[in-house]
């Protein structure tokens, strides 16, 4: 249990996280960036941009985006694989098309490919 506790509060969210390939042969991704600031994209073109905070005590997520006429959503996180993929739980969620297409979303953390060269 309380490797468990220590594991959630030392998630990190920032960096790029995307799903698998849909049977449509989309990509759907996101960029958490340090700044607070996010982007949303479907095949590497940005679709949504906007702001958000993530509680590392209980992973709760608050986001805005212009898609969504300013309105604030809360979402949970839900962990899991070693916490490099994650799935969204909505607390709060006023905008439809957001609250539809966050709860469908399982995405995986994008770790960089390091090439050593001789």
């Amino acid at each position: 249990m309380a490797a468990l506790m220590s594991l959630s509060s030392t998630i990190d969210l920032t960096g790029r996280w995307e799903t698998g390939l849909s049977e449509k042969g989309n990509v759907t991704g996101v960029v958490f960036k340090s700044d607070s600031t996010f982007e949303g994209y479907v095949n590497r073109k940005p679709f949504v941009s906007g702001t958000y905070t993530f509680n590392n005590e209980d992973s709760v997520l608050s986001l805005q985006d212009g898609g969504c006429m300013g309105i604030i959503a809360t979402y949970k996180v839900n962990f899991f694989s070693n916490a490099d993929s994650m799935r969204f739980t909505a607390i709060d969620d006023a905008c439809a098309g957001r609250k539809e297409g966050m709860q469908k979303l399982v995405m995986g953390r994008v770790k960089r490919l390091i090439i050593y060269q001789n």
